[in-house]
């Protein structure tokens, strides 16, 4: 251990106990006065030359801490309780200094097992990372793309950790998150709690979770991927593929307390929500840009892709969309092909409410300063369906084709492989 490394643990060691120290110093000195008001009530009487007023006895009692240096107390209690408190007084000297030491000694200990214990974690954190290899994609020209999750059993026999040092590396590190599979069902299937572990894409990090800016003139938004599962990775595929921007919150800030899903609420808004909802209009602002707010719905429609476009009449607007004859073609080109190859069922505006003021299709300003629509995806295919990559693939080929004008083609770094989500190469 080196030296620098040393004193930066020692420096933590007092930080950690510098309450404790507050806390043991405030009773030390409350004792010290107490004693010094006592020692002069017993020995005022008998030397009143020496102590002579309350000031006397605290000086010294307080020099006594420190040895006398310039014998300002260089006298002695002569009665029998003075003597008795004079021993009391060294007691507390000894306190005086055993204590903090204790405590700094203690913090130390504790500081190392901390060092020690992050490094344990860092350890693990890299065999978290191999549990995400990206994975040859089926039927897609050799594409790789990182699993959606990968579960705490498999973790545990891959890499041999147990459950408690899973947990700790996934709470210590902001590129994985613990997620419930069973939230992906409808309780009327009766769903079995699964704990998985979710990567997070490391470009484009933000406080909230990730931003990156392609140039593309759509924007695929993910606002609530934090508490649904797969979702992540159905967002971020879907704009790679694309070449469009993608946002994603992958951070809940209020953990337990407040699921906003696709909702803005400025009552629970935090600094981390006020810059991602500004991301979202920077990327997205322009009466000719898009903005795609993907979330899962609940498999309990017989319809898998279900797009809201309709907003309450009471907003001023009837559409977040402006341009929509380009919008027609989207929705009927993605639900044609949908049907056509994977059997898939869409609608548009029927199973879903039109939206209210704290949706962020309209926050964004959707139907005024850009096209917005939210795009739900049945949660079976976010989560479970073998064909996700395909789907995902074909959906962007859509988007672009119908939004851009353009065709896309697989690109050699989706290919590569390694782990986690691929690391772009992006032109600011």
């Amino acid at each position: 251990m080196s030296i620098m490394k040393s004193f930066k643990l020692f420096w933590r060691a007092i930080k950690s106990t510098r309450h404790e120290m507050w806390v043991s110093l405030q009773v030390l000195v409350a004792t010290t006065l107490v004693l010094s008001l006592l020692l002069y009530i017993v020995e005022h009487n008998a030397q009143p030359e020496v102590f002579h007023s309350y000031w006397d006895a605290m000086l010294w009692s307080f020099m006594g801490y420190i040895g006398d240096p310039g014998e300002f107390a260089a006298y002695t209690p002569i009665t029998f309780w003075g003597r008795v408190l004079k021993i009391a007084c060294a007691l507390v000297n000894i306190a005086i200094f055993a204590v903090p030491a204790g405590l700094v000694a203690g913090g130390f200990s504790e500081a190392m097992a901390e060092d020690k214990r992050e490094k344990e974690l860092m350890e693990m954190r890299e065999c978290l990372k191999k549990s995400f290899r990206r994975k040859q994609a089926k039927k897609l020209q050799l594409v790789r793309t990182v699993p959606r999750y990968v579960s705490l059993t498999d973790i545990q026999v891959m890499q041999q950790m147990d459950t408690k040092d899973i947990i700790d590396a996934v709470r210590s590190s902001d590129e994985f998150r613990l997620s419930n599979l069973a939230t992906a069902l409808p309780d009327n299937r009766s769903p079995q709690d699964r704990l998985v572990i979710e990567t997070i894409p490391k470009e484009g990090h933000t406080s909230y979770g990730c931003c990156i800016d392609r140039g593309s003139n759509v924007t695929i938004v993910a606002p609530s991927v934090y508490h649904e599962v797969g979702s992540g990775k159905f967002a971020y595929y879907l704009a790679l593929f694309g070449g469009f921007n993608y946002i994603s919150k992958e951070y809940d800030d209020m953990p337990g307390e407040y699921s906003s899903y696709y909702l803005m609420d400025e009552e629970h808004s935090t600094h981390e929500k006020s810059e991602f909802l500004a991301d979202v209009e920077k990327l997205s602002k322009g009466r000719d840009r898009w903005m795609i707010a993907l979330i899962v719905a609940d498999s309990v429609h017989k319809e898998d892709f279900h797009f809201v476009t309709a907003v309450k009449p009471e907003l001023g607007i009837s559409s977040t969309i402006i341009d929509k004859e380009e919008f027609d073609r989207l929705y009927q080109s993605v639900a044609e092909v949908m049907k056509s190859d994977f059997d898939l069922e869409s609608d548009l505006d029927e199973r879903y409410r039109p939206m209210g003021s704290k949706n962020i299709c309209f926050k964004a300003g959707g139907g005024k300063d850009c096209n917005a629509f939210t795009l739900r995806v049945d949660w079976d295919i976010v989560a479970f369906d073998m064909r996700h990559e395909r789907i995902i693939f074909t959906m962007a080929q859509l988007i672009a084709k119908v939004l851009e004008n353009r065709d896309i083609e697989i690109k050699r770094e989706w290919k590569t492989p390694g782990f986690g989500y691929i690391i772009e190469k992006i032109n600011s």
